[in-house]
């Protein structure tokens, strides 16, 4: 969070200033009323750099956030927050703390020599700052709640339309203009507020909610920056990328998209099977369907008919890479009762698990009856 401010050797470091000094004085005055037309810090630092007679730039760094990607006063200010004594940078002049209850939230930093009265300036837009930042925390705080039912209605609904998606986004100041892609992510314990906290601080215009257990996140923008994003939460959770969707019409798709890949537990070149098959679910129901009845059609309903498990039991070979020994362990079943299954399997389908281009078939076949059993859980029907 940051705001400029550009008019035309340690630093002097300005402690909290006497609210009764300054109050009454024209420039906050004018960054308050900044801040109720919603110039936000950015328009406060543009008042303080008038009258000081430099450039002022205030920062106020994300939680989560070490203001890596930032200018060298960024950073400065980053460290201090996060409780540093880091070295500071040539060009900041001096710094105005802004202080809520004890705790430095950041700084109004002047990044030249300033007229004799910058002090007061920094001073004023440091208090002024205070105000912006609890405006913004109830903005922000408003805008979770309503992305909360946002997502819960989405997730309800199989007629979004477009318009109505991007009224209500709107409404929580986020654009879905230039598409969207959707997160979920899955971990133990008390992890998922973690989580949230990550995705907020790398991208603060993600949509997000705790539903059933998972977090789900709608994230604005290209799909790069949702996959950072996964890069991020890998390491501490399983995730879910949908493929990235122009319409906003299309955030459900997206949301259920990624939670099927987190059901399923795809990756690498299995979530881009799984991510085809999702779409043309969504798009060809019946196709996919169709699909899945003539290739393994006869093994599934075997199965419902004798409480056998060939699915199982292929659907096991198939992920492990075709060893008889360890599909053997995983399903606690002997290597000769595996061997016998498959031969049944042929039987039923026609398609050989031994050769390569059956087994193949069969894989996607197994897939695509994962895709169609996971959305009829969700429509209900």
């Amino acid at each position: 969070m940051r705001g400029y401010g550009s008019p035309m050797n340690p630093p002097t470091v300005l402690a909290p200033f006497d609210v009764e000094a300054v109050a009454a004085g024209p420039a906050q005055q004018l960054m308050v009323e900044g801040l109720v037309a919603g110039g936000g810090l950015e328009r406060v630092a543009a008042i303080a750099a008038e009258h000081a007679g430099a450039p002022v730039e205030i920062f106020v760094p994300r939680p989560g956030t070490e203001g890596d990607d930032g200018t060298p006063a960024e950073r400065y200010v980053a460290e201090l927050v996060a409780g540093g004594d880091p070295q500071r940078p040539e060009e900041v002049h001096a710094v105005a703390p802004i202080v809520c209850a004890g705790e430095l939230l950041g700084a109004v930093v002047m990044l030249d020599e300033g007229g004799p009265e910058a002090s007061h300036f920094l001073r004023a837009a440091a208090t002024a700052s205070l105000t912006g930042i609890a405006m913004m925390n109830a903005r922000d705080e408003t805008a979770r709640s309503l992305g909360a039912s946002f997502i819960t209605e989405l997730m309800g609904r199989q007629d979004a339309r477009v318009d109505d998606v991007l009224r209500r986004a709107g409404l929580l100041g986020r654009d879905l203009t230039d598409g969207l892609s959707a997160l979920c992510a899955e971990t133990a314990g008390e992890g998922l507020a973690a989580l949230g906290a990550t995705i907020e601080a790398h991208s603060p215009h993600a949509v997000m909610e705790i539903l059933g257990g998972r977090l789900m996140a709608l994230v604005p923008g290209p799909r790069e920056t949702v996959r950072e994003l996964a890069t991020r939460l890998a390491d501490d959770a399983a995730v879910g990328v949908s493929s990235h969707y122009r319409q906003a019409g299309d955030a459900r798709t997206a949301l259920e998209e990624a939670r099927l890949l987190v059901e399923v537990g795809a990756t690498g070149t299995a979530g881009q099977a799984f991510r085809l098959l999702f779409q043309v679910s969504e798009h060809q129901p019946d196709r996919l369907e169709s699909f899945t009845a003539e290739t393994i059609g006869p093994l599934l309903h075997h199965d419902a008919e004798h409480a056998t498990e060939l699915e199982k039991t292929l659907r096991a070979y198939v992920e492990h890479n075709c060893n008889m020994n360890v599909t053997a362990r995983t399903t606690f079943t002997h290597r000769h009762t595996i061997s016998n299954r498959l031969t049944r399997v042929r039987e039923l389908t026609g398609l050989d698990p031994l050769d390569a281009e059956d087994r193949e078939l069969l894989g996607l076949a197994l897939k695509a009856h994962r895709v169609a059993e996971l959305r009829r859980a969700t429509s209900g029907t």
